[in-house]
């Protein structure tokens, strides 16, 4: 049987077979993996290969380590890997603790590490020289926040000024405070929170059409293009079987 969305994917690079882990504001994917071209991600990125990874630069420079680390928004390519695990982050959520022992172990690895962005100043250098920014996390008023997005995310487009009137402030005091809280756009979240929906519809028996529809995207090709401009990843196995992370609520 083919997986659901299978018939979205037929350009799909084959290197794509594994597993997609959905959190709050990071994902993790594991297993074979493999980029058709460069491109860009909003969130940070770690792949990490105990047997070692090859990432090509926007430059055309080819980068091998067992850890890469690739700031937001550089170009990059991953070329084709048997088994790695490779961690999307925003900037925001890097102390959650959900992703605290995948850090860790680039800590560990610092000696084998290359890093994909601006020689100076960039995320993970400024991380690993323990300067990048780190807010408490869950954010104050997450639950709620979460809670009201994923009620209304399925209606369709979810307005920053519908969220400003819940919490009871103007649209331009949200949008200041949620950017200082979350490190990221109100727009951004709400992605991240139908990916989630729709994963949790695809684990209680949906379809990638029907999971699409229930997270509030246009349709299944919608769903389909923000998991790969998020991820890059759109492999079968990635649509018809994502999960939540441990100790996620299913709403």
């Amino acid at each position: 049987m083919r997986p659901h969305g299978a018939d979205l994917l037929e350009d799909e690079p084959p290197s794509w077979r594994g597993d997609l882990v959905v959190g709050d504001l990071w994902a993790t994917w594991r297993g074979a993996a493999g980029d058709a071209a460069p491109h860009r991600h909003l969130a940070a990125q770690a792949v990490i290969a105990p047997m070692g990874a090859r990432v090509v630069d926007g430059e055309g420079e080819q980068h091998g380590a067992t850890v890469i680390l690739i700031d937001p928004l550089a170009s990059h390519a991953l070329l084709p890997i048997v088994e790695a695990q490779i961690l999307f982050v925003e900037q925001g959520a890097i102390g959650a603790p959900a992703v605290a022992p995948l850090l860790e172990s680039i800590r560990a690895a610092r000696d084998t590490i290359a890093i994909i962005g601006p020689p100076e100043a960039g995320f993970w250098r400024a991380w690993l020289d323990g300067e990048a920014r780190s807010s408490p996390w869950p954010p104050s008023g997450s639950e709620r926040l979460s809670d009201l997005i994923d009620r209304l995310a399925p209606l369709g487009l979810l307005r920053l000024e519908t969220a400003a009137s819940a919490f009871g402030l103007s649209s331009s005091r949200f949008r200041h405070r949620f950017s200082e809280s979350f490190g990221l756009p109100f727009r951004r979240y709400v992605l991240w929170r139908r990916l989630r929906l729709a994963a949790v519809a695809m684990m209680q028996g949906a379809d990638a059409t029907d999971a699409a529809h229930a997270a509030g995207f246009a349709d299944q090709s919608h769903y389909a293009r923000t998991l790969r401009a998020m991820f890059g990843v759109t492999a079968g196995q990635a649509l018809s079987k994502p999960r939540l992370a441990p100790g996620s609520r299913l709403s």
